[in-house]
Parts: C-alpha cells; sequence; structure tokens
C-alpha cells in the first residue's frame, strides 16, 4: 500500500497559510503592500479586536480587473512577474502569488474592487479557500479587502495570539513602518472607528517622522543624503541625545520595502559607536535605493528578511553616510541648566557647584549627580518640585565617624569587614580585609545598595511632582502598551495624563526621581514592555524600574570620595541580599589574597 500521498487542496493550503499568516499584523503587511503595489495614494486600514475579529483595507490603486478577481484567489497566481527572470530583478513589494490565497485559507474574506475606466465593480467572498460568491458591485475605483474571523479554522493558531491589545499595537507599529518608508502615501488606521494614526503623505520623510514619532523627536533628527556609484542612501538620523535601549526605533528600508537585514543594522550601531554609552541604540530611518539585481528578497514567504549580494561593501557605505550626516554642529545639545560636568585634565572628573559643597558626606556627594546633567534640546521642562535625593542615605552619625561596633551588623550573607584604604583611579575603592585586598567598583557597589532599597521600599512607593509636566509623544504601539500598564505605572509612582491622541504627560515620578533623566526611563520601560509583549511581569517591571533608578543615582566613576564616604558605602553594602555584583550582574567586589601577594613577590 502506498504511504506516500499528495495532500488535497485545503490542507495545502492551511499549510502554506501558516508560513505567510502568522499574527493580524501579517494580514495587514500583505494587504497594504498589494495596495502600493497597486499604485494608491491613500490607503485606510480599520481592525477590530486586534484585528482577530476584523481587517479591512482600503485603497484607490488601480483596481483589479473583474475577470481576474477569481483567479486571484488562486495560489501563485499574480501580475507582477512572469518568468524565473524576473526574480532577479524585483521592483514590486509582492511577486509571490500568494496573499490572498493564504488570508483566505484561514479567514472570511471579501474583497470588493474597481478599476478606474471601469463603470460597475465586483465583489469576491471566500471562506476557508472556497468561493463562496462572485457578483457585481458598485464600488469607489480601487480595492477593498475585508478579513473577518481570522484563524476561525485553525484553533491551535487562535490560541496562540496574543492579547487584542498587543495584536493591535503590533499592526500600528507596522503601518507606521510603511509609512516611513512611503512617505508619499497618505496613511489612516482606525481601531474600532476611533483614529489612532494618520500620516499625510506629503513625500516628506520628515513630515512621517513627526507622525509616527512627535515632532519633539523629529526636531532631534538630522537629514541623511548620501550617493556613490549607483547606490543611494537618505533618510533622517537621531542625535545621540535621543538613544533608546533597543533597536526597535532602528527602520530600514530597501528599495522602498520595509525589512530586517542584520548587516545593515550593525553598520548603524557601528556609526555610533563612539557617540552612544554602551547599551544605547539610535533612532535612525535608513532607505536604500540599489540595483534590484544586488538584492535577494526571495528568502522567506514573509518578505521581511532580505540578502545583499555585496554585504560588506554595502556596510561600508551605510557607516561612512551617517557618519557624515552625523558631523554636524547640530548635534551639539544646548544645555538645559547652567550648572554642567566640566572636565579637568588628567583622569579625575570633579563635579562643579553653583555654591561650595563640602565633599565630606556620602550623601552630599551622591546629591551633586542630580546637579550635572547635561539635557538635550527640548520645550518639555523636566524640573522637580523637590530636589531629589538618593535611595540610601546614610545616618549623619556614620559619616561623621561616630563609634561603631566591631562587624558590620544585619548582614544578610556573609560579607567580610574591610576598612577603606584609598580610591583608585578614581574609580575603585581598595579595602583591607582579615584575608586579603579587596577592590570594589564604587559604582556598582553603590548601584546594588540604591536597588535593593528601592525594592525593600515598593510597597509604600511615593511620588513626587514635576513643576512642569513632561510632554511624551508616542507612536501607536508605546501608547497602547502604556494604556494596557498603566495600573504599574501608577503604582510605581508615576502620575501619567492623556493629552489626546498618542501624546501623555507626566505629571509626577516616583520619589528620589534623578531629575533630567524622567523621559529617558520612561521609554526605556516603555522598550521594556515591547521587547516582552505579555511575558512581561509586574515583579520583573518592578525589578528593571529600580534598576535603571539605581543606575541613574549611583556614584559615578570618577567621582572623589573620601574615607569616610568609602566605609559608609561599604558598611551599607554589607548589608544587602546580595553585595557581589550590580544589579545588572557585573561584579562589584573582587579579591587579591595575601596568599597571591606573597607570591608575586616571591615571598
Amino acid at each position: 500500500m502506498a504511504r506516500i500521498i499528495v495532500l488535497d487542496k485545503y490542507t495545502a493550503d492551511q499549510i502554506a497559510a501558516g508560513e505567510v499568516v502568522e499574527r493580524p499584523s501579517s494580514v495587514v503587511k500583505e494587504l497594504v503592500e498589494n495596495s502600493i503595489d497597486a499604485g494608491a495614494r491613500r490607503i485606510a486600514i480599520d481592525i477590530e479586536d486586534g484585528g482577530l475579529s476584523m481587517i479591512t483595507v482600503s485603497d484607490d490603486g488601480c483596481g483589479i480587473e473583474g475577470d481576474d478577481l477569481e483567479l486571484a484567489f488562486q495560489r501563485h497566481a499574480t501580475s507582477k512577474i512572469t518568468s524565473t527572470g524576473d526574480l532577479a530583478c524585483i521592483y514590486t513589494l509582492g511577486f509571490r502569488g500568494e496573499a490572498l490565497p493564504s488570508i483566505a485559507a484561514v479567514s472570511k474574506l471579501t474583497v470588493t474592487t474597481r478599476t478606474h475606466d471601469a463603470m460597475t465593480g465586483a465583489q469576491a467572498q471566500v471562506e476557508g479557500s472556497a468561493l463562496v460568491a462572485m457578483v457585481p458591485a458598485g464600488a469607489p475605483p480601487g480595492t477593498t479587502v475585508t478579513v473577518k474571523e481570522l484563524f476561525y479554522n485553525t484553533p491551535a493558531r487562535r490560541k496562540t495570539m496574543k492579547s487584542p491589545a498587543t495584536e493591535g499595537s503590533l499592526c500600528g507599529e507596522l503601518v507606521s513602518r510603511l509609512a516611513l518608508a512611503r512617505p508619499d502615501i497618505r496613511y489612516e488606521m482606525r481601531v474600532k472607528g476611533r483614529d489612532v494614526f494618520y500620516s499625510a503623505g506629503s513625500g516628506r520623510l520628515a513630515d512621517a517622522a513627526t507622525a509616527v514619532y512627535g515632532a519633539a523627536m523629529a526636531r532631534e533628527m538630522v537629514p541623511l543624503n548620501f550617493t556613490e556609484e549607483r547606490i543611494t542612501i537618505t533618510g533622517m538620523v537621531g542625535k545621540p541625545s535621543i538613544s533608546r535601549s533597543t533597536r526597535n526605533h532602528i527602520t530600514l528600508v530597501i528599495n522602498g520595502r520595509y525589512v530586517r537585514c542584520t548587516p545593515v543594522t550593525a553598520a548603524v550601531e557601528a556609526a555610533y559607536q563612539t557617540l552612544l554609552p554602551q547599551g544605547r541604540k539610535p533612532v535612525v530611518i535608513l532607505s536604500l535605493s540599489i540595483p534590484p539585481e544586488l538584492l535577494d528578497v526571495n528568502v522567506h514567504p514573509a518578505k521581511l528578511e532580505v540578502r545583499l549580494l555585496e554585504e560588506e561593501k554595502m556596510a561600508v557605505l551605510v557607516k561612512r553616510a551617517l557618519l557624515e550626516a552625523l558631523r554636524t554642529k547640530a548635534l551639539i545639545p544646548s544645555a538645559a541648566s547652567a550648572t554642567h560636568r566640566k572636565y579637568q585634565s588628567g583622569l579625575v572628573v570633579m563635579p562643579q557647584f553653583d555654591t561650595p559643597v563640602r565633599q565630606e558626606r556620602f550623601s552630599e556627594l551622591v546629591q551633586s549627580q542630580s546637579s550635572a546633567q547635561i539635557i538635550p534640546e527640548s520645550n518639555s521642562p523636566s524640573i522637580t518640585s523637590t530636589t531629589p535625593q538618593p535611595y540610601g542615605q546614610l545616618t549623619e552619625s556614620r559619616l561623621a565617624g561616630a563609634e561603631e561596633p566591631a562587624g558590620y551588623d544585619n548582614q544578610v550573607v556573609p560579607f567580610p569587614e574591610l576598612q577603606p584604604l584609598a580610591q583608585l583611579l578614581p574609580l575603585y575603592i581598595l579595602a583591607a580585609g582579615e584575608d586579603g585586598l579587596y577592590i570594589i567598583d564604587q559604582h556598582a557597589a553603590h548601584e546594588r545598595v540604591l536597588y535593593e532599597e528601592f525594592l525593600a521600599g515598593q510597597s509604600s512607593t511615593q511620588s513626587q511632582c514635576l513643576l512642569g509636566p513632561v510632554t511624551l509623544e508616542l507612536d501607536y504601539r508605546e501608547a497602547a502598551l502604556l494604556t494596557e500598564r498603566i495600573l504599574w505605572f501608577t503604582e510605581a509612582g508615576f502620575i501619567i495624563e492623556h493629552f489626546g491622541g498618542n501624546t501623555f504627560l507626566l505629571r509626577g515620578v516616583p520619589s528620589r526621581f534623578p531629575a533630567g533623566q524622567e523621559k529617558t526611563i520612561f521609554f526605556d520601560l516603555l522598550d521594556y514592555f515591547r521587547e516582552k509583549g505579555n511575558d512581561s511581569s509586574r515583579t520583573e517591571f518592578f525589578h528593571v524600574l529600580a534598576a535603571s533608578l539605581a543606575c541613574k543615582n549611583a556614584v559615578k566613576s570618577g567621582e572623589k570620595l573620601t574615607l569616610a564616604a568609602m566605609e559608609a558605602l561599604l558598611r551599607s553594602l554589607s548589608g544587602k541580599a546580595n553585595p557581589f555584583t550590580c544589579p545588572h550582574g557585573r561584579p562589584a567586589v573582587i579579591k587579591i589574597t595575601y596568599r597571591d601577594l606573597a607570591t608575586r613577590f616571591k615571598r
């Protein structure tokens, strides 16, 4: 008996649809790209329940001939290529002829279309790959595709979908990327009839960037225009002042197609290597126009991944183009405060103050961090109503050298009693213990102290109001994430007000919040939710917030400490649950035993 069989059409369609249609945003991508290929100048997207109940995409493109409409639902039927040779020179976004058949296989789909020279249009209804009806219909020029009950016949896939809010935010993020890829097209997006995104389609990338990221961020981006041989690189590159914690704000467009390309993304990060702190990523909109024969888009059915035939050359050109755009005086941020950090000769970095400050107390030294912020250009005030105080403020008696009992008190884990000797560079504290020489990273140690004290006071978090609200202009997905997790932000001490559309006002922050860091930390938290999605948890959110606040508030490398301040820091570190690493896992303490020293000196 034969064991190999040819699968029936319904089963084959289900398998093929699984590669093209992963979630509602995949449907939006395929339909919008079809509209772009049809020459549309206006595209409207409506979704309900994150796209699971309904997705409607309408355009004013060329439309589909009535005689071709039924054929459009056949797999690998397309008007965009005619032979194998065309695959080496792809000019359109779609070419495989799989989008409509794949969507129709897992949904109830209706297509209404009319060409510009036809008197009447046509309408087709398909359910699970089966053509239900084909009738004449009155319609404006263009095409409207309505997808209902997505994955109704694949319950396993339906159960893997995330919440409607998350799926809707992914659809919104995709539309935003497409608007950046084609700023000459007007995009309108609605969720349950409510307008959530609009891009004017003026053809100016700056207008599209403003629609996606807001005017404040768009002002902090500089134009890019670079041409060499047959390769043109255009776009907008963000100043270092608007960096983010993830790569989500690097938008890459090749020949009008929003894609992911690892070599080009790596080149973008390399260009910013000396401009951004470790762990920060740039905000970049990069559009490459290259000969189609140098690009392979036939890598995956979703067409999000591409391969460049000259990857190394392209990476070099991208890096050079970005560096040329970044070499401008416009990158220098203006200080919002007259007080900022001065760098003296040598390795020691000393903060300067408008009024004399004695560095005799550890608390005073840490408070100096909030008075040495360099703020990028912004019209949003970010001055708190009270001077932020650091977590873990040490008592006056300990700093004054009051008599203490032998050993460290309240130890959670064994920690050696240390006697501070000196400060090295100044980055590290040198301390003597009974069994050796200890070297303590002053920033990592203080970071651990603040981190655990923040978590310990989590249940009684207090807010401090800002003198002036900080305006947060979010993209659609960020606004959706904030709305979904607003209770967590409120519990953490943030006071947030909806200002209309995707704009929010930050009116209050957790107490002892580092001044001037409101936007940076807030956007980092949104990036955390973007990365984690439904896998995020309340406990982890508070840990991420605590680690971020501890890092911003901790004494910095290069700050001089007195012996009293060093002793106070070591005493405070000794009582923590994990005094040996910072919240990010870097070591805070290392030891060189006296035996090792004797061996090295051959004693």
